[in-house]
């Protein structure tokens, strides 16, 4: 679980903005994509995005805070398109902040400067490895993933394999959707599951399944009293959707993991989102969802305003040159005073400021 993570320089973002997820009782999020992939040539960029176009000469910086296989773990990195200027992650393996490793860029010819903290208990031989195959343009971390290590490298296995089971981009464009659908059909409780959730958004779709001859997925379909049936191919843009949605939602249930969408409310009615969302947070234990919305009726709904803190709105600073966020519960709005009604008022921000929709046309003068 995410429990907090700051950016500063990256794309819209030029002033550090913290997102921090837990009570006050107590893009595509790119920090962990740098901390899991590697490089294997030393003329490649790093694995990111560009930094505020109005600070285009100075590096990212970049903080997450986290719990994996219940252990926290603080990560910071500072980085340009080039290299990796320097990145610190520490743990609390027994309650306490021990460190995990430090790293810190010499120059483009040498190799970086790597400390590894004694917690993790790692041999000479261990440690010389990780200096070696880490390139200037990706984080220490990442090298475990290009070489085999001895078992004292345990622990740096645990987080590496953690981020790889657990951690989810799902507007990655290589998702498949009928992969997908095979795959659940091989597992008879993730099936009567899509199948549940089909029948409770009224879809109606009975079943799916998968034509051997073709390998094309089809939906038998009821309506009226008759059934029929169509591919995967003749289904709207929002039940393919939905269907995406459910491989999260599934494994949200049934497992621990954090997801990150981009619009999730893209080509999905609002009904649908907020049933998605609902169920989400009323079977999820352990699982975390991060995403984005232009939805602003979800603002009107029990789930985002009884949670405020777990609500951020994103607004341009004044000259319009960078985006600034704010989370709901810090706004001192009363607790019957919903989020929505306070929104459409002007009183959160966050609302594109359009000039008139008059426009002053100049025909083109004949020479």
């Amino acid at each position: 679980m995410i429990r907090e993570f700051w950016v500063e320089n990256f794309l819209s973002i030029k002033e550090r903005q913290t997102l921090n997820f837990e009570t006050k009782s107590k893009e595509d999020d790119w920090v962990f994509e740098l901390l899991f992939h590697t490089r294997e040539n030393k003329t490649e960029l790093v694995k990111t995005r560009r930094p505020f176009a109005l600070c285009i000469d100075k590096p990212t910086r970049m903080y997450v805070s986290f719990y994996a296989n219940h252990i926290r773990y603080d990560y910071t990195v500072s980085f340009t398109m080039e290299h990796i200027i320097e990145e610190l992650m520490e743990w609390f393996p027994n309650g306490s902040k021990s460190l995990f490793y430090e790293r810190k860029y010499q120059s483009d010819d040498l190799q970086a400067s790597i400390k590894f903290g004694q917690s993790l208990g790692l041999s000479a031989k261990t440690k010389d490895i990780f200096l070696q195959n880490t390139l200037n343009n990706h984080t220490v971390l990442s090298c475990f993933g290009k070489r085999a290590f001895e078992a004292d490298a345990k622990p740096i296995a645990n987080l590496y394999n953690w981020i790889s089971k657990y951690v989810y981009q799902l507007d990655n464009p290589n998702f498949i959707l009928e992969e997908s659908l095979r795959q659940v059909m091989g597992v008879a409780s993730a099936k009567r599951f899509y199948l549940q959730m089909l029948e409770k958004a009224d879809f109606n779709i009975v079943d799916f399944r998968e034509d051997i001859s073709t390998t094309k997925v089809y939906f038998d379909c009821k309506a009226g009293g008759k059934t029929f049936t169509l591919s995967l191919d003749e289904q709207s843009q929002g039940t393919k959707k939905f269907l995406s949605n459910l491989s999260t939602l599934y494994n949200a249930i049934s497992s621990h993991n954090i997801y990150f969408i981009d619009e999730i409310d893209s080509e999905l009615h609002d009904d649908l989102l907020l049933y998605f969302l609902n169920t989400f947070v009323m079977n999820s234990n352990e699982s975390q969802l991060i995403f984005t919305s232009q939805e602003t009726s979800l603002l009107n709904e029990d789930l985002l305003n009884t949670h405020r803190d777990f609500v951020f709105f994103a607004e341009k600073n004044r000259d319009g040159a960078y985006s600034e966020y704010t989370r709901a519960d810090e706004y001192g709005l009363h607790k019957n005073l919903s989020l929505y009604k306070s929104y459409r008022n002007g009183r959160l921000g966050a609302v594109p400021q359009l000039g008139s929709p008059l426009l002053y046309l100049e025909n083109d003068e004949e020479n």
